[in-house]
């Protein structure tokens, strides 16, 4: 082991401190003079970009000589992977390319969801498997935007399957890992600590992003129509409204709650977060009716009577011994984890 490198709290904690700053640093400089007037050549731009994104992912390489995972080397790794897609982006504007173009975004963030996933999976820095999961949604955004003519803007039906398929895959590959990586029931002792089910662990990231693909695909519509409503109501007549139903609300309800139900039953907070942006969601877009053109926001409607009416069952049968399933949620649990 590298003495340079070898574990010790005080170090590690300068060690950490000092890449955020160097972080920041380089994050100050890009906005002050990456464009506007004054702005720095492309080169020098790349360098800028390119440079903490090597030193700090790199953080990911010295596992060897450390010996174990040390919290700065999580902290490096996830500011680093910050400036992955950056550089790359700069370095397509910098050799003469269009970094918007559809398949640029697609290939960069396919190369920063490679780096994520390898961080989080061989290293075990477990939130580059969220990070990991956004650039995936991105890039494959992206590539079907390049794919469906006229983009994705156009085919929005179209955009929700792709992005149900892909959370289906999410959400696989995260049962596939928790049911392939070792680990018990305790709690863990730290960030890095190797107690506990790691392969729960690592497997609640990858279905934090299927959860932000679903509700993303479930509240496509009623996003659309909330944005450009209250940018402008009048922009709305020259928008072609984002096709949407009653269908996606429910959908947009359920998914929300397993999410919900599904994290706090396991002891992880990503799913509990995406559910509960879920639920915000689903009763800004049910409550506002934006399903309507014109909505009727200011009419009682149905949807007020269908949740007081599913409270009141959930809570009622609660209280009946013929609704308990006994232990059987916990045995369906341990044979998915193989055990």
């Amino acid at each position: 082991m590298n003495d340079l490198f070898k574990p010790d709290d005080t170090r590690d904690e300068l060690r950490k401190i000092g890449g955020i700053l160097l972080g920041l640093a380089a994050a100050m400089i890009f906005i002050r003079k990456g464009n506007g007037p004054g702005h720095w050549a492309e080169f020098p731009v790349f360098l800028l970009l390119a440079l903490p994104a090597a030193y700090l992912y790199g953080a990911v390489f010295t596992l060897p000589r450390t010996g174990e995972l040390r919290p700065w080397q999580g902290v490096h790794t996830v500011f680093g992977l910050v400036f992955v897609p950056l550089a790359l982006l700069q370095f397509v504007d910098m050799i003469g390319g269009d970094p918007g173009a559809s398949l640029n975004v697609f290939w960069i963030f396919g190369v920063t969801a490679a780096l994520a996933f390898y961080a989080g999976l061989v290293i075990g820095v477990r939130v580059q498997l969220l990070l990991g999961s956004i650039a995936v949604i991105v890039s494959w955004s992206a590539l079907w935007n390049k794919f469906l003519s006229d983009g994705i803007g156009a085919h929005y039906g179209i955009y929700r399957g792709l992005l149900g398929l892909l959370a289906i895959a999410l959400l696989a590959g995260g049962l596939y890992i928790w049911r392939t990586n070792p680990g018990g029931d305790g709690v863990a002792a730290t960030a890095t600590g190797p107690d506990g089910d790691l392969g729960l662990w690592k497997a609640s990231e990858l279905l934090t992003g299927a959860g932000i693909a679903a509700v993303l695909a479930c509240s496509l519509g009623g996003l659309a129509t909330l944005l450009v409503t209250s940018i402008s109501p009048s922009v709305g007549t020259f928008v072609t409204p984002v096709h949407t139903s009653n269908f996606w609300d429910v959908l947009l309800l359920l998914v929300s709650l397993g999410l919900v139900g599904l994290g706090s039953l396991i002891g992880t907070r990503g799913p509990v977060y995406i559910g509960a942006i879920g639920l915000l969601l689903f009763v800004l877009i049910a409550g506002l009716d934006l399903n309507n053109n014109p909505p009727h926001q200011f009419k009682f409607g149905i949807w007020p009577w269908v949740l007081l009416a599913g409270g009141a069952i959930g809570i009622g049968l609660s209280f009946t011994r013929e609704a308990s399933l006994g232990d059987e949620p916990r045995r369906l649990t341990k044979n998915m984890r193989g055990r």
